[in-house]
């Protein structure tokens, strides 16, 4: 499964359908796009906030990747922890600090 939970507005969805329904209205056409597996994420303040899962191939445009194992392209934003196996373009590395 692509999706196990999405958290917007205190609430939590867990219908793949209904995942991707919201991220296309939302304009995360880009994550949408990605192959992803077993993703927790949660929208906050108009910013994708990746929990766990894995992201295997695709561009992470924005947002902030708190756990998981990424092998994707960093195009920005902050990665907090997890496994990184993919190629840094912009952002914030916290595990390099």
């Amino acid at each position: 499964m692509r999706f196990e939970e999405l958290i917007i507005d205190d609430k939590s969805i867990r219908s793949d359908k209904m995942i991707t329904k919201i991220l296309l209205e939302k304009g995360f056409y880009w994550l949408v796009d990605s192959e992803i597996e077993s993703a927790k994420i949660e929208i906050k303040n108009n910013t994708l906030i990746w929990h766990n899962g894995i992201f295997f191939t695709g561009d992470w445009e924005y947002g902030i990747f708190k756990d998981g194992q990424f092998f994707g392209n960093f195009i920005n934003g902050i990665f907090e922890s997890g496994t990184f196996k993919g190629k840094w373009c912009s952002g914030i590395n916290m595990q390099s600090k």
